[in-house]
């Protein structure tokens, strides 16, 4: 029978992929498929790379000239990269080690960076595993050290190093890095009696509990079944993307004592992030307190279309609790808080849209001064939405007196004065249709939520925050805290103000939100390579961008492309909008059609 296997992934396996053509991407997957299911398939051709001393780094022949690079121990593998045949022997050749270290619980396989380049293999310089606070040799004395034939010049450079990628930095011969590697990953006893080594099941056992308990800190992801690398096998590679870097899982774990924020620019792994805290909530709040109500986390979000998509990736993480998640978009919420609570506010988009072409009508009067200062509809019906009803401005004199953050026209104290005429009629004539608009539904939902004596979630997400109104926060917050302070861990606030899609804005400050101390802002990307964000940078300006009372220049917000060069973006000019959308649309299906090629050929 065979034996089960467990896989896992170190952060550069799917990166080095990409650099492969597709076909050689494809047969990359087909021999990891194949590794699940028989390691000993001769196809694979599975052995011990010579160079390392260890025993434990192996080759797999994907295809001719395609190599993966893994460490094994016993039916546990680490699939470290994919290359080409002589780069995965280059790596070894030039040092590269998989080394584990009891003292300050390192896993991971460290290579030296090659230089001048951006690649997958250098990626150490992008995002360093984070410094231990103690030497990396702690476990061993100096007198140990000298033991092994070191001398005191060479014991005192062990001393330095506080990351194991540091070795490569000491000059070392080869000879003395490799009895180096041995040594960290030994403790001095078991080094003097090598019966106290662990035999092979039990350092595959150790592998496991490593991965477990501390390889995400170190780019490894959790142990997959193979059940799961047959999904990981059937779902586009950026998909499965799910393990989180250092400095992204230290958000995830981190305890904070009230309000939390993230943000960075497109590609930075903001929702990964967001994700990855649901699910490490849940088995926080699962474990502290089985018996709280369930589903104790909400993962929110202003646009309706997201929820589902947001599910479906948790539900692919291997930490993920099912039930534990609620995924929903903030109206939907709204118009279920209020059923709950007996309040029955109908809404209906045409009578909405109907209603203000009418109000506008009334108001907008030949000499008025919204109608002298030539301001569009949209522009109006925004400003009551996000910023009258989105900030639940109750009366005139507060409006006169807000700070409109986001809006960039100026409006003086008529301008104002009418537009709160607007308003009420604009009400009115929803009131005569029996509707309401949806910023009302939540408006009413936000006050409902400050009423309940009990929260009705230990902790809420939300997602692309630069989107939600004013009110829509404080109804997610109240339905965190009830009518209590912030809790602990209650609340994280993920987005960025740059890709703001509909109008308004609000400060942090506004919404009487203090997040210092517990802010954090992605500037790594991981999505696009550099051509795209040197474009899209060149194409966006470099404005001034307010994020919930951040502000800062879109260029400051650049990241850091952790992807190879790739091709320049092509300009496309068009001489219309109907161009542009027939362009788009053609692209759009040559996309689709090449698509459903590479589904096809993956079948066969």
């Amino acid at each position: 029978m065979t034996a089960t296997i467990e896989v896992a992934f170190d952060d550069g396996f799917f990166p080095s992929t990409l650099e492969l053509s597709a076909a050689d991407n494809q047969r990359v997957t087909k021999a990891f498929l194949r590794l699940r299911d028989d390691p000993s398939h001769p196809s694979l051709r599975l052995k011990p790379l010579q160079g390392d001393k260890s025993g434990k780094l192996h080759s797999v022949r994907a295809a001719d000239d395609i190599r993966i690079l893994l460490h094994r121990s016993g039916n546990v593998f680490v699939l470290l990269k994919a290359g080409t045949r002589q780069s995965i022997y280059n790596t070894i050749e030039r040092g590269g080690r998989w080394v584990t270290n009891p003292s300050t619980n390192f896993i991971g396989f460290i290579e030296p960076p090659e230089p001048e380049t951006t690649t997958v293999q250098n990626r150490g310089q992008l995002a360093s595993p984070p410094i231990s606070e103690q030497p990396i040799f702690n476990h061993w004395s100096d007198s140990d050290l000298a033991q092994e034939g070191l001398q005191q010049k060479q014991i005192d450079a062990l001393r330095s190093c506080l990351r194991e990628e540091m070795l490569f930095d000491l000059g070392l011969s080869e000879d003395q890095f490799d009895l180096a590697v041995e040594l960290i990953s030994q403790t001095p006893e078991q080094r003097r009696s090598p019966k106290l080594i662990a035999d092979d099941s039990q350092q595959e056992a150790e592998l496991r509990d490593a991965i477990t308990n501390f390889g995400s800190l170190h780019g490894i992801s959790p142990l997959f079944s193979a059940e799961e690398i047959e999904r990981i096998a059937n779902a586009p590679i950026e998909d499965w993307m799910i393990f989180l870097h250092p400095d992204q899982r230290s958000i995830a774990d981190r305890r904070y004592e009230g309000p939390a924020r993230v943000r960075g620019s497109a590609g930075t792994g903001k929702t990964v992030v967001a994700l990855h805290r649901a699910a490490a909530l849940a088995h926080r709040f699962n474990t502290e307190s089985p018996d709280e109500i369930q589903p104790s986390i909400l993962f929110t979000t202003y646009i309706k279309s997201l929820p589902p998509v947001f599910e479906n990736l948790y539900n692919r993480l291997p930490t993920a609790i099912p039930g534990a998640i609620e995924f929903v978009n903030i109206d939907k919420l709204a118009r279920r808080v209020c059923a709950r609570a007996g309040v029955d506010l109908p809404i209906d988009p045409r009578a909405i849209d109907a209603a203000y072409a009418s109000a506008f009508k009334q108001v907008i009067a030949a000499g008025s001064p919204l109608e002298v200062a030539n301001i569009t509809r949209q522009y109006l019906r925004d400003e009551i939405t996000a910023v009258i009803k989105g900030r639940g401005i109750q009366n005139v004199d507060l409006y006169l007196g807000v700070e409109r953050t986001g809006r960039r026209l100026r409006f003086g104290e008529a301008l104002r004065r009418q537009t709160w005429q607007l308003m009420h009629a604009w009400d009115a004539e929803m009131q005569r249709r029996g509707t309401c608009d949806f910023v009302d539904v939540v408006l009413k939902a936000r006050d409902i939520a400050r009423t309940t004596n009990q929260p009705s979630y230990r902790a809420a997400i939300i997602d692309e925050s630069q989107d939600l109104s004013l009110v829509g926060l404080q109804f997610v917050r109240s339905l965190v805290n009830g009518q209590s302070v912030d809790r602990q861990d209650g609340l994280l606030i993920v987005g960025d103000g740059a890709q703001r899609i509909y109008a308004g804005g609000f400060t942090l400050r506004q919404a009487g939100i203090n997040v210092a101390g517990r802010a954090t802002v992605l500037r790594t990307n991981y999505r696009n390579t550099s051509e795209i964000i040197t474009t899209a940078m060149a194409i966006a300006g470099n404005e001034t961008v307010d994020d919930l009372g951040d502000e800062f220049r879109r260029g400051e917000a650049d990241a850091t492309a952790t992807r190879s060069s790739g091709f320049e973006p092509t300009l496309v000019v068009a001489t219309d909008f109907a161009k542009q959308c027939e362009y788009l649309i053609a692209t759009i299906t040559q996309l689709e059609r090449d698509l459903l090629q590479r589904l096809q050929e993956r079948m066969t």
